[in-house]
């Protein structure tokens, strides 16, 4: 009981030290809830930005195989593909993989902006040079019109689908079926809108235009496909279905790798559980980097906090002599003043987390509204038990040494001291 009484008095008297100068305490306490606010926004936006990726790589489904440029998945360039890696995928690849019984559909993507126009209207959008199967893979839903066919691709046909935002943009008040838009000065001829679909890892669908993978090789010069996507059939595995793109991919580039080392390949072969153990991966560090960043602003407001504190033990001098005087202990001196520090601290933490969490769901509504995705809000649990449990570490590492040196003055001169 004794013990509980001792308890109260101990916060009750640090309360109410920190209450005789309320301007000093929030300006001490505000490193910490930036610092807090911090670590918790970033944990929260990544989390979100991670289960986003997540749940688009799961929409395309297991039975997708995506090919890319690039060392293969053993290499070092198992992750994005940078500006410097060598483009190796060609038509001929495309049209080898198209003819192998076990490939249900496959689509061949070269995309990047360029000026599109119609009228006195000019605007950079997103082309992308596409293949038929397009539309099956990724499951796009046509407005009106038609999407590119064979047809279109074995003649290198000008035709051009748009995205629905562009379609507006262009044709607010009139149909554009049949209308011409030109792509760098080449005249395109307008034969499908696609609905709304929002965004796909961080690209606005409705904002770009679709034209025949060909057309663009030819009207823009390109040689090389970025992407090769291929949905496999049933009849084999996903596993079996990478080591047959491989065989055939090493035979066409002539790769002598008899021992499948997948380093010395020059394209990189991924399915749905390859891109969802590599976006666990990336969002884990992103998510380490980030809070590490915002955790050099806790350890800022760690200082602020040691400063004050050793202006406090200076202001308070003769009072710390006085309560000696009457029979303080060495203790009760270290008690208080860590107790003044740690409470500084813990309520800046829980200050910093509610302030992180409800930025973090208004910052995610916003995602949602404006991107029209699924964007979702996680608590992250984690994130806010090591805001809390950091902050109070924080005001007993750098509170200990001024707390230390009040427990050491002398009675007799600190009751001296002006």
């Amino acid at each position: 009981m004794n013990k509980i009484m001792y308890f109260i008095d101990l916060v009750s008297l640090s309360v109410s030290n920190l209450s005789r100068n309320k301007s000093r305490t929030f300006l001490t306490m505000l490193g910490i809830v930036i610092g807090v606010m911090s670590v918790i926004l970033m944990l929260s936006i990544g989390q979100a930005a991670e289960q986003y990726i997540l749940n688009q790589v799961s929409s395309f489904g297991s039975d997708l195989v995506i090919i890319r440029s690039g060392p293969g998945d053993g290499g070092t360039g198992a992750g994005p593909p940078t500006m410097t890696t060598k483009q190796v995928l060609t038509l001929k690849d495309y049209q080898a993989l198209k003819k192998s019984k076990w490939v249900k559909n496959i689509g061949g993507t070269i995309s990047s902006d360029y000026l599109v126009e119609h009228q006195n209207d000019s605007l950079i959008k997103r082309v992308s040079g596409v293949t038929e199967d397009e539309i099956i893979i990724f499951d796009m839903q046509l407005q009106q019109g038609r999407f590119i066919n064979a047809d279109d691709l074995n003649n290198s046909n000008r035709v051009v689908v748009l995205g629905a935002q562009v379609a507006d943009d262009f044709f607010s008040e009139s149909n554009p079926l049949g209308q011409k838009i030109k792509i760098q000065k080449n005249s395109y001829r307008v034969i499908g809108v696609m609905e709304k679909a929002g965004t796909r890892f961080f690209t606005n669908l409705d904002n770009q235009v679709y034209i025949p993978l060909t057309s663009l090789m030819r009207d823009f010069n390109k040689d090389r496909i970025m992407f090769l996507m291929i949905k496999i059939s049933p009849k084999i595995s996903i596993i079996e279905a990478k080591d047959r793109v491989r065989d055939l991919l090493r035979d066409r580039h002539n790769i002598d790798n008899p021992n499948n080392e997948l380093e010395k390949d020059d394209f990189y072969v991924a399915t749905q559980d390859d891109a969802a153990e590599k976006v666990g991966v990336i969002g884990t560090i992103l998510q380490i980097l980030l809070s590490s960043m915002a955790a050099i602003s806790l350890i800022v407001g760690g200082v602020g906090i040691m400063n004050i504190m050793f202006v406090s033990v200076t202001e308070r001098t003769r009072e710390i002599g006085l309560r000696k005087a009457i029979g303080a202990q060495k203790k009760d001196i270290l008690q208080q003043f860590l107790f003044e520090a740690t409470i500084i601290t813990l309520f800046g933490g829980i200050v910093g987390v509610l302030l992180g969490l409800g930025i973090g769901y208004v910052g995610i509504l916003i995602l949602q509204k404006t991107n029209s995705s699924e964007w979702s809000y996680t608590v992250p649990w984690l994130g806010v038990l090591l805001g809390l449990g950091v902050s109070s570490l924080i005001g007993l590492v750098f509170g200990f040494y001024p707390a230390k040196k009040a427990s050491n003055l002398n009675a007799i001169e600190a009751l001296r001291y002006e």
